[in-house]
């Protein structure tokens, strides 16, 4: 064996090591401690910033990654193949992690958004078992309704971890989402909770939570 073939299996195996170590359960408890409300964290050792994103002419806004751009419509067609398509969705190339949103034309006011969750469950367990709804939340605030359903669905060649969000926007319905593939779901389901405690009216302060409770 040449020493350039010795070389290079060193740093073969340097590399697996790497690998190993940026997903191993060590990892991924001590990155779980961080939060994204301090501005970075490190996701599978990738030191990943976020901050606070607008939208919908500022009326609402969510942390997310600030390197987070815009898909094309051509490639949120090819992303979202079946159903309603999201109006926007935003993503990099080296995280499993999408958030987006569709604003519906469905006319919802404000005092019947807490009812809206259950039409939204219903809708989602008439898919059949490619949907398992994980747990279900309702957030009053001064002003506004938030509702969330959180869910795994289930394809032919992998499975989904879905966040949905459900509020009332000028009395229509806006809903968002937060999605990465099951496999992910230890390490990122922490970010995606603290993703959805972000979300806000933006006529209203951000409100303080225990961030601690999604690191559980």
């Amino acid at each position: 064996m040449s020493e350039l073939d010795e070389e290079l299996i060193k740093k073969r195996e340097l590399l697996e090591q790497f690998e190993r170590e940026r997903f191993s359960q060590e990892t991924i408890e001590k990155e779980k401690e961080q939060s994204i409300f301090d501005g970075e964290i490190n996701v599978n050792m990738v030191p990943v910033n976020f901050a606070e994103r607008l939208f919908l002419d500022g009326k609402v806004a969510i942390w997310m990654p600030v390197d987070f751009e815009e898909l094309t419509l051509e490639e949120i067609a090819v992303s979202y193949p079946l159903g309603n398509k999201p109006d926007k969705v935003y993503s990099n190339s080296y995280l499993d992690l999408a958030v987006g949103y569709h604003y519906t034309q469905h006319e919802v006011p404000e005092e019947y958004m807490g009812d809206f969750l259950k039409i939204a469950r219903l809708a989602l367990e008439r898919t059949g078992p490619k949907v398992r709804i994980l747990s279900e939340n309702v957030k009053k605030t001064e002003k506004h309704t938030i509702s969330s359903i959180e869910m795994i669905s289930h394809t032919i060649t992998e499975s989904i971890y879905n966040l949905m969000y459900f509020t009332s926007l000028d009395n229509r319905v806006l809903l968002g989402f937060i999605n990465f593939n099951c496999k992910n779901r230890e390490r990122y389901r922490p970010i995606v909770q603290e993703m959805l405690t972000s979300f806000r009216f933006t006529d209203e302060e951000p409100i303080k939570e225990d961030n601690n409770e999604n690191k559980k």
